[in-house]
């Protein structure tokens, strides 16, 4: 597989990252704290259209999934540690590489505890430590009747009028703070 697109891709997200403030540790915080839903808003956007995407390209058998084993209380364990590295350091995985080529160090200690929590679960998942609910491999594609492209633009769709709305929410929420410190 050649590296090259997909290298040229990820410079191409960074720089977007980057110029939609993603980078910057105070926008992720008042993301998480619901002041200004402008990155949570691109983030969904994002997944929309590379859902979209993936599954045409997909559907036109470009491209193929590898799903892993589905473990729900992993899937919850896993859910709430990464929620907490979040919520503490400000930084996701891609944006704590992006903030760190910026030349943000903290977020290199972001990646150092992303990098420890993927060797941990390395070693945990080859000493066999697994629970016994591995649900196998689901996606929501198999939880809904409908084929794969059309659960994509269904999904797409959803998040559209999902961004439509919070865009809708912040905006009535300015306009009352504007009314009532008129």
């Amino acid at each position: 597989m050649n590296p090259v697109p997909a290298i040229i891709f990820g410079l191409g997200f960074g720089y977007i990252l980057y110029r939609v403030g993603a980078l910057d540790f105070h926008n992720i915080i008042n993301t998480l704290r619901l002041k200004d839903l402008t990155i949570a808003k691109f983030m969904l956007f994002s997944v929309a259209i590379s859902a979209a995407g993936i599954f045409s390209l997909r559907a036109l058998g470009l491209v193929s999934l590898d799903l892993i084993p589905t473990n729900p209380w992993a899937n919850l364990a896993g859910g709430l540690i990464f929620g907490v590295g979040f919520a503490l350091a400000g930084y996701c995985p891609g944006t704590s590489i992006g903030a760190w080529a910026e030349g943000k160090k903290d977020a290199g200690y972001t990646i150092l505890g992303g990098l420890l929590g993927v060797l941990v679960y390395t070693l945990l998942q080859q000493s066999g430590l697994r629970s016994g609910t591995n649900s196998g491999e689901i996606s929501l594609i198999d939880l809904l009747p409908f084929n794969a492209f059309t659960t994509a633009v269904l999904f797409s769709v959803a998040l559209g009028g999902l961004v439509y709305t919070l865009d809708y929410w912040e905006e009535k929420r300015k306009e009352q703070r504007n009314e009532g410190g008129v």
